[in-house]
């Protein structure tokens, strides 16, 4: 069976761990890298033993020999690349967010299905089998009545001079790059999109949101309590509390590497998952697997769903007052 042809726009330290994750595929494989700069992309692909590397994305988008496109830039430029990519009829996984908007995100879902193009959204936590038990023990009333969900997630960035999480100009912040976790997996869970969003936040100096807590409540009653931040050191815990026990998903949580259930104050199973790689080989075979079956994204994290984490991450930042240059909101 011959492979499907991968190339990756933006060669940084993300797509580093997708292209080690990719190697250990027998369905794909790493063909090409696109970068700005040459030397940059040169090293990349002989790291990884791509064969061609192209200097401009637009290059790559117009490969006849490239299946699906991995993008992982900063995702200020998201949109731009996932546009062009779409546009000359390619698959795309795309890392989170999809955009920096909801409206981006609905007009490259347009895109997507006029081409008959995959396009999906790169939250690996989604298609990890840790979060498949969580659901299980949920679905199976193992807690009880579901309350809330509580978590945290942030680092101390603000030290780290020149970070694109500090760079206004490539979206930084985060709540678009680390609160969208505890978001999506909150609605992943749940099955449901919040109807009510409380959010605050403190902005650093360079306007980007440093500490952000947010309260989501959904149809259902239960609220998913969140904090997200780029100036501190979290607990990186996510906690589901039920009337009769609680689920625990320690650091990392959205690596999906252990879950505890609780019964009361006993813990009565705790399971532990091992990632054949590293994590980045659950989006990669659910992407090939969405071109093999017809479908334009997998069912765990489909376009609707982008769509609604979307809008939520609208709200909030509509709440805290975190506004971008129009040239990255635009479309």
């Amino acid at each position: 069976m011959q492979k499907m042809k991968w190339g990756i726009i933006g060669p940084g330290s993300i797509a580093q761990q997708f292209a080690a994750a990719l190697a250990t595929s027998d369905k794909g494989e790493l063909y090409a890298v696109a970068s700005r700069n040459s030397a940059r992309g040169k090293a990349f692909a002989e790291k990884f033993g791509a064969p061609v590397q192209h200097n401009d994305y637009q290059a790559l988008a117009n490969d006849p020999n490239v299946d699906i496109i991995y993008i992982a830039t900063p995702h200020s430029h998201h949109f731009s690349a996932a546009k062009m990519c779409l546009e000359s009829g390619k698959h795309v996984l795309m890392e989170k967010p999809l955009t920096v908007n909801a409206k981006q995100t609905q007009v490259l879902i347009e895109l997507s299905e006029q081409n008959q193009c995959v396009f999906q959204e790169a939250l690996w936590s989604r298609f990890m089998p840790c979060f498949a038990k969580v659901k299980e023990w949920l679905k199976q009333n193992e807690i009880g009545e579901l309350q809330y969900i509580t978590s945290q997630i942030g680092f101390m960035f603000l030290e780290r001079q020149g970070h694109r999480l500090l760079d206004p100009a490539l979206a930084g912040g985060a709540i678009l790059d680390l609160g969208v976790y505890s978001i999506s997996l909150s609605q992943f869970l749940l099955e449901e999109n919040p109807m009510h969003i409380q959010a605050t936040s403190q902005l650093h100096h360079a306007n980007v949101d440093q500490n952000t807590f947010v309260n989501l409540t959904y149809p259902s009653g239960i609220t998913s309590q969140f904090t997200c931040t780029i100036a501190a050191q979290c607990s990186n815990e996510m906690s589901l509390h039920g009337t009769q026990g609680s689920i625990h998903i320690p650091s990392c949580f959205w690596n999906g590497q252990q879950a505890i259930l609780k019964k009361g104050e006993e813990v009565v199973e705790v399971c532990d998952f091992t990632h054949p790689e590293n994590g980045f080989e659950y989006q990669i075979e659910a992407s090939m697997e969405c071109i093999k079956n017809g479908r334009l994204s997998a069912e765990v994290m489909n376009h609707q769903d982008s769509i609604n984490v979307m809008q939520t991450m609208d709200e909030i930042r509509r709440q805290i007052g975190l506004v971008y240059d129009g040239a990255i909101e635009s479309l």
